[in-house]
């Protein structure tokens, strides 16, 4: 769900305040059943998806009814059959995603590459083609298919109520850019999910939900307007913009991330924290323990260990594919598939270099791990600019500038804040400075040993950041850059 839009808390009122008085008076006259909070719940994310995309409400609705007969019918079954049945589950649920998120990319960019695809051919399919992904359908898509296995491998098989299947697909506050919960780790708590107002849990949810909005709407609202994809012949530039990408796509997602956190804390259930302070990683394979951890677990549980089975010594060639696929699934484009070829060449580069590199870096360095924290930051940077640059041509020609001496010349260095206002370039260094203060508080936790957002969720920090936020949130706030995968 969009928090940033107003309308989103509008209706979570408009839905909470005359339901909670009946629920008050039906307690009150012992005529409130347990299960009334389930159904709550449900009417309450069907209306806030509903209100989202009514036009892919049908279909949501759909597959979860689908869904839910075919994981209850698979559970019934024994042996050879159920596994069809999980099969044939999986296999529709990806065509599903796969129909409205690549069919576009599929004829275009792959058919196209090998014959002339007729420009009006959308209108000459026998299929209607759809311009516009569903929300969520990436994300609660991976949800339903680890259900489905996780349902399978069970050792208890027991039939699963409709009501909490839906709860446990539709959760609100998670379905749209996740986390993507387990059926172990949010199942049971949907199957005994009541309305529980702590104290605890409202300070809890309050703190997460300060430090969510204060990522997005002050730092990564406030630093999108600042990034320019036209300027390809600085290199710069494209450093800098690479840079303030890096540091926006963490605030926006990590932010949406924080404020689920919260929403689902003052409702009593416990979400995963997807992110754990990912640019205090001192090599690339600690920023993917670190960096929207419940899809790299997806891949790594669904992907990676059964396409590797046995065949370990495959597995170098297994980690680069699911990585591949890892980047296909954020979108629809070269550069995203690029992006996750890059990250996958960058864990066999660590797997089979990194010891003797990191041996030598300590010969000649007294702390080797600042310069592997440097290296890290750097090349999840510049993996950055293959995410952000959806334009082929472009990237290419701003690769050929990075490693393009001429340049790097004085000129251009002058040029980066040049064409800025004293007063944008006051709001863009007070902004970075921010930025860096959230990050240093971030690296302080880790090094002491602490959970990595400690001190942000601290009781002396959470107001400043509120008031923080209600002074500096940015006029127009950005949509989530995830919505869109």
């Amino acid at each position: 769900m969009n928090y940033s839009d107003f309308s989103f808390w509008w209706i979570l009122i408009l839905f909470s305040v005359p339901f909670f008085t009946v629920r008050y008076l039906a307690q009150s006259a012992n005529l409130w059943r347990g299960i009334f909070d389930s159904i709550g719940l449900l009417a309450l994310s069907f209306l806030l998806f509903f209100h989202a995309s009514r036009s892919s409400f049908v279909i949501f609705v759909a597959e979860l009814i689908f869904n839910y007969l075919m994981v209850q019918w698979m559970l019934r079954s024994q042996g050879w059959k159920a596994k069809i049945i999980a099969t044939i589950l999986i296999v529709i649920n990806v065509s599903i995603l796969a129909y409205f998120k690549y069919l576009i990319f599929f004829v275009e960019d792959v058919i196209g590459l090998f014959i002339n695809v007729p420009e009006n051919w959308q209108e000459l399919s026998p299929i209607p083609v759809k311009n516009r992904i569903p929300p969520g359908v990436s994300f609660y898509t991976f949800q339903m298919v680890a259900f489905v296995v996780d349902s399978l491998n069970a050792r208890k098989k027991k039939p699963i109520s409709f009501i909490d299947y839906l709860n446990f697909v539709a959760f609100f506050p998670q379905i749209v850019a996740g986390p993507i919960e387990r059926r172990k780790d949010l199942f049971p708590q949907i199957e005994s999910f009541r309305f529980k107002f702590k104290v605890e849990n409202f300070e809890t949810g309050l703190r997460w939900i300060t430090l969510g909005l204060f990522m997005k709407f002050v730092l990564a609202d406030n630093i999108a307007p600042y990034i320019n994809l036209e300027i390809a012949d600085n290199a710069w530039t494209v450093w800098f913009f690479a840079l303030l990408f890096t540091l926006r796509i963490y605030f926006d997602f990590a932010g949406y991330s924080f404020v689920a956190i919260g929403i689902a804390s003052f409702l009593g259930v416990k979400l995963t924290v997807n992110f754990l302070a990912p640019y205090t990683s001192q090599s690339i394979n600690e920023f993917w323990r670190r960096w929207h951890i419940t899809l790299s677990t997806w891949f790594r549980d669904y992907v990676f260990l059964p396409l590797m089975g046995s065949n370990k010594k495959w597995a170098a060639f297994y980690l680069f594919l699911t990585f591949t696929l890892s980047g296909f699934w954020h979108g629809a484009a070269w550069n995203f598939i690029i992006w996750g070829a890059y990250h996958g060449a960058l864990l066999l580069v660590l797997r089979y270099l990194g010891r003797p590199f990191y041996g030598l870096v300590g010969s000649y360095f007294p702390r080797p791990q600042i310069v592997s924290w440097f290296l890290t930051f750097a090349s999840v940077t510049l993996g950055c600019l293959f995410f952000m640059e959806t334009n082929s041509r472009r990237l290419l020609t701003k690769l050929i500038t990075l490693i393009t001496p001429d340049a790097y010349s004085w000129e251009n260095l002058q040029a980066v804040f040049g064409s800025y206002s004293i007063n944008e370039t006051s709001a863009l260094l007070l902004v970075l400075a921010l930025s860096l203060f959230v990050l240093i508080m971030e690296h302080l936790a880790v090094w002491q040993g602490k959970f990595e957002y400690d001190l942000l969720l601290s009781r002396w920090l959470s107001p400043i950041l509120l008031a923080l936020t209600i002074l500096l949130a940015a006029n127009t706030p950005s949509e989530f850059i995830y919505f869109e995968f």
